[in-house]
């Protein structure tokens, strides 16, 4: 009797700490959001498709915040190199939902998650398409929306033959991006210096798993006043490496092998100079090429998200060939003295040559904050079975 209760407590244990490693990997992976452009064969403005005209702070920073407890410098290798974006969702993203039908009536909304119909889990358009013919006369549809999950159920319509539900549903993205860093103490990358989102509904894509390939820049549209210009390209053939999180401040994951260049010190945030820089990025072919730019403001109120500082392009060459800032230059690594400070993230419609950047120090820690909560989440693994294991031996 005393075993038996014994290995109640250690199922119930196990399950207890499951729930709350997944929540905190998830919660981790999907807070927060933003906005961006995919599309079925780049992703390019990411972004840089929600524009804003810029808000004029008076002096060079918003406020001189203390130097920050610095521990440690990281050494980064630069990017500025295309690379495809091949992402899977976690669940299947609802779309839209056409008004009156079975969704509308059940409450699902756009932007809603499903994760599985009548107890079957679902990863693909086709799997919800599949559950719903097997239950015409009622579905149970899981549902997340934010932090919340909830059970739905409704009947589906006959149409041609078939059984809808009523929703326009997405399971995939691809495109293209730019590569922000590699670490080679890690082999981990940062990259687009924003999250990777739905087009229609704007939210953050959960990610299951992806692959970044090889890509190669082949034209670009010109930006003018009143509208930005793109990076045009193809995915190339090849595995560059694995995509592990898609976050608030960019994509992540490790490379394959360390890509060609010379690693340089991460600046931190109260290092960020108003005053000349650099960024590398590609606008033909795969090579990056290096252009002058000016760093204007920098918000310190702002060091967490994707607006910190506000750039401005003088390159003569960008300008004449790009007209300045494109969809696609985002998560172009930003170079001041000697230091990656950041990524470009957005650009400004109404000026080309303007735009928002992300410190790299940010980027930084919520690589690492997932890097750390997916390494908690398998320790808590490992050690509720070793405690399983102990109990029934």
């Amino acid at each position: 009797m005393e075993r038996a209760g014994r290995l109640i407590s250690g199922l119930l244990c196990w399950l207890i700490a499951m729930s709350i490693s997944a929540f905190g990997i998830k919660g981790v992976i999907l807070s927060g959001g933003s906005t961006v452009q995919t599309g079925s064969n780049h992703i390019s403005s990411v972004s840089e498709r929600r524009f804003e005209n810029i808000r004029q702070f008076s002096g060079s920073r918003i406020c001189n915040l203390p130097a920050e407890n610095q521990t440690e410098r990281k050494m980064l290798v630069p990017g500025g190199t295309p690379f495809g974006i091949k992402l899977r969702t976690d669940g299947v993203m609802v779309v839209s939902v056409n008004k009156g039908s079975p969704a509308d009536r059940a409450g699902i909304k756009p932007g809603d998650m499903i994760s599985s119909v009548n107890g079957v889990p679902v990863q693909t358009n086709s799997g919800i398409a599949e559950a719903v013919q097997l239950s015409p006369s009622e579905c149970a549809i899981v549902v997340s929306r934010g932090s919340s999950e909830k059970c739905i159920r409704l009947v589906p319509e006959a149409a041609s033959g078939q059984y809808r539900i009523g929703t326009w549903v997405r399971d995939s993205a691809a495109g293209i991006g730019t590569l922000t860093y590699f670490d080679p103490a890690t082999g981990s990358f940062g990259g687009l210096g924003h999250p990777v989102s739905d087009v229609t509904t704007g939210e953050l894509m959960p990610i299951s798993s992806g692959e970044i390939t090889n890509a190669e820049i082949f034209s670009v549209m010109k930006g003018c006043d009143g509208e930005a210009g793109e990076l045009c390209g193809d995915l190339c053939p090849g595995i560059l490496g694995k995509l592990s999180a898609n976050t608030p401040v960019g994509i992540f994951g490790t490379m394959n092998s360390e890509p060609t260049g010379s690693a340089i010190p991460m600046a931190f945030r109260d290092e960020a100079e108003c005053g000349p820089a650099v960024i590398l990025a590609t606008i033909e072919g795969c090579e990056p090429q290096e252009y002058t730019i000016e760093i204007e403001k920098i918000n310190m109120y702002a060091i967490s998200g994707t607006k910190s500082m506000v750039i401005r392009v003088t390159d003569e060459r960008l300008i004449s060939e790009a007209g300045g800032i494109v969809r696609g230059m985002s998560g172009s690594p930003i170079i001041q003295n000697g230091m990656l400070v950041g990524a470009v993230t957005h650009v400004f419609l109404n000026d080309p040559t303007r735009g928002y950047a992300v410190f790299a120090q940010t980027m930084m820690e919520q690589m690492d904050e997932v890097s750390n909560a997916a390494a908690a989440g398998g320790y808590i693994l490992w050690a509720v079975i070793q405690k399983f294991c102990n109990l029934i031996q």
